[in-house]
């Protein structure tokens, strides 16, 4: 049957073509030529305006005329076309929701004789429609404790490569439900993901997705237009997933590493389903009886080429071969006569915080399991050999925000003694990680040292330090802090982002403060 369409169509396509509904005598009847000036191909964003101008011959009175914009429309069954503007000249902005897909369309010009109801068609041209991105800035997953949505801040702080000086802020704090007929996700949320933002300079658009996970539910939202794709477990090929949402991270330069349940899946930038776990957890096994803590971080030295957190027996974790995922050891330096201020692979303490930061490259705030005690551990993942990976210990016992377990969040900035912060609901605190010596924190002050001050409680602390893939890098890392608060009533949470200054760890400026959240969850760079 589309067979006979195309042909029909093939048929009737060229100029002066018409379809005749009436017993007439066609001597008798005027006759009208119409083509499309430009005939393409054309190419053009989603979003953008498509203008096109025809040219008709013909002795029929305009009032007897009606223009029709046809685009050919993909069905189950045969592929009709559909008018989607009535003017005899195209200007349409490439909007409508049928029509976003990243394809090329055929269009035509159908005029439509009124008086009799004789078809006249143009040549048909192809459009090809690429889905832009359509929101880029920060992502920001908040709700009211019983559903989350997923807002978006463009401003100039929040893009990968600095914008021009004419840069327009925008803010849409329900920018996920009001694409998803106003459907939230279900939950208190507890993680945002950009699964990558660019593939060596190239974006693999079709697989770049937006992950928000909650306590009761997920949702995988394309990264264009933030259109729910499915929840979690469609990311996975086969159900060989255990449907339990830890994390993502981050390896190399397009590595993606899915933790789900013990397991964890990898798949590359440039796919979008995974299979089966490149790291499938068995009790019983000494190589693959590690639960990991979703988190991992990108060695390439002489210790491995990765390392993870095991939560049951509290230590670190090496990889020998990350491409693989095998050669697994706990970091432990048992050996006699060393002397390191502790020993990775047994520190009898609970992960807190980890992140790369200070001096050396990577920091943990630890709780201890015998008393308690909360400290820093400071790392070098380039080090030599593994008896140079500890660096130093640092007590946080004598901090009474730490001891009565007040902190809600830890920053620090890569490659800085200086950037060290914690804040508490009623405000962040800064402080130096100098060689083992003494923290003693600070509230965090301008460089005039006068006061920064948040409204409401706050929720959320964090250096902005996307992990871009391709070897792009955020104009502005390691030197955006933002600040998440709430006031406690619908709509009373804003998000402050603050300039610092490395050196110092102090703030340069107050970038912005963006208004009308709920509690703030979680952020992430959203770059396409």
């Amino acid at each position: 049957m589309k067979k006979l369409y195309w042909i029909f169509l093939v048929a009737m396509a060229w100029c002066g073509c018409y379809d005749d509904k009436g017993n007439y005598d066609y001597r008798d009847l005027d006759e009208l030529q119409v083509a499309i000036k430009e005939e393409g191909p054309h190419s053009l964003m989603y979003g953008d305006v498509l203008r096109l101008t025809s040219e008709v011959k013909t002795s029929i009175p305009d009032a007897d005329l009606q223009y029709d914009w046809e685009v050919q429309m993909d069905t189950a069954w045969y592929d009709p076309f559909v008018s989607v503007a009535q003017e005899r000249d195209l200007d349409y902005k490439w909007e409508d929701a049928v029509l976003n897909k990243e394809k090329t369309y055929k269009m035509r010009l159908n005029v439509t004789q009124l008086s009799n109801e004789r078809h006249f068609y143009s040549n048909v041209v192809d459009v090809a429609v690429r889905m832009s991105p359509s929101m880029l800035g920060l992502m920001v997953l908040h709700g009211d404790g019983m559903a989350s949505d997923i807002g978006v801040i463009e401003a100039p702080e929040f893009q990968l490569q600095k914008p021009s000086a004419d840069f327009r802020c925008t803010t849409v704090t329900d920018y996920y439900s009001s694409k998803n007929g106003e459907e939230k996700i279900p939950g208190v949320g507890t993680g945002l993901y950009q699964t990558y933002l660019e593939s060596w300079g190239s974006p693999i658009s079709e697989n770049i997705v937006v992950v928000a996970l909650t306590e009761s539910g997920s949702a995988v939202a394309d990264s264009k237009t933030m259109v729910k794709k499915g929840d979690w477990n469609d990311m996975f090929l086969g159900g060989l997933n255990a449907g339990v949402p830890m994390g993502i991270d981050l390896l190399g330069s397009t590595n993606l590493y899915i933790f789900d349940g013990k397991d964890i899946f990898w798949r590359q930038a440039s796919k979008f389903r995974v299979a089966v776990p490149i790291y499938e957890y068995d009790e019983n096994s000494n190589e693959y009886g590690f639960e990991f803590l979703p988190q991992m971080f990108d060695l390439r030295g002489n210790i491995g080429q990765a390392i993870l957190f095991d939560k049951v027996k509290n230590g670190f974790v090496s990889v020998r071969q990350s491409f693989n995922f095998s050669g697994f050891a706990l970091m432990d330096l048992n050996e006699p006569g060393i002397q390191i201020p502790f020993n990775p692979g047994k520190m009898d303490a609970d992960l807190l915080h980890w992140e790369t930061g200070g001096k050396y490259g990577m920091v943990a705030v630890m709780k201890s399991k015998g008393d308690g005690s909360c400290f820093i551990a400071e790392m070098n993942p380039t080090a030599e050999n593994m008896r140079l990976f500890p660096k130093y210990k640092y007590d946080l016992s004598r901090i009474a925000d730490v001891n009565s377990g007040n902190v809600v969040d830890w920053a620090f900035g890569d490659n800085q003694i200086n950037m060290g912060y914690y804040a508490t609901s009623r405000g962040v605190y800064h402080f130096a990680l100098d060689e083992g010596n003494q923290i003693t924190p600070a509230e965090l002050v301008f460089e005039n040292n006068s006061q920064v001050e948040f409204e409401g409680d706050i929720t959320l602390m964090k250096i902005l330090k996307p992990k871009a893939t391709g070897g792009n890098t955020y104009y502005m890392n390691n030197v955006v802090m933002v600040v998440g608060t709430y006031g406690g009533t619908s709509g009373s949470g804003k998000l402050y982002s603050l300039e610092l200054e490395p050196n110092s760890g102090k703030v340069k400026s107050l970038l912005g403060k963006y208004e009308g959240f709920d509690r703030i969850y979680k952020v992430e760079i959203k770059g396409y």
